[in-house]
């Protein structure tokens, strides 16, 4: 059930992104974020697709997943390369994503070739 809920979680969170010029902007105005912008717009809030689940992104490097049905499972993180790492409990190594964001709306997309769903960013709701 843990793998299930971490392959739904790495879908929602990595969005079908368009393929990018030179700049770090999409056609639909998601920007390409440095590794201190995650660090200030992701990092200490969730990650959520409003409904299904809630993803807490701590500071302290852990992420605590939510399903729609209330389980918890715990993972952790890491920004590396400009890219957001994410792992869970039974991954072998973690999913490293690049990180867009458009307003609160967020786009995680391990590589050109993934196709990803949307997600928003939020200020975390303490349960």
């Amino acid at each position: 059930m843990a793998r299930r809920t971490l392959r739904v979680l790495t879908l929602t969170l990595a969005l079908p992104a368009l393929v990018c010029g030179p700049t770090a902007y999409t056609q639909n105005g998601f920007k390409l974020l440095s590794e201190k912008e995650i660090q200030a717009r992701v990092i200490g809030k969730d990650i959520t697709d409003s409904f299904h689940w809630v993803t807490f992104v701590r500071p302290d490097g852990v992420l605590l997943i939510t399903d729609e049905m209330g389980r918890k499972l715990t993972g952790t993180w890491k920004i590396r390369n400009k890219r957001l790492c994410l792992s869970n409990p039974g991954s072998k190594s973690p999913n490293c994503n690049e990180v867009r964001m458009s307003g609160d709306s967020i786009r995680l997309r391990e590589n050109k070739q993934e196709e990803t769903f949307d997600a928003v960013v939020e200020k975390h709701k303490a349960n």
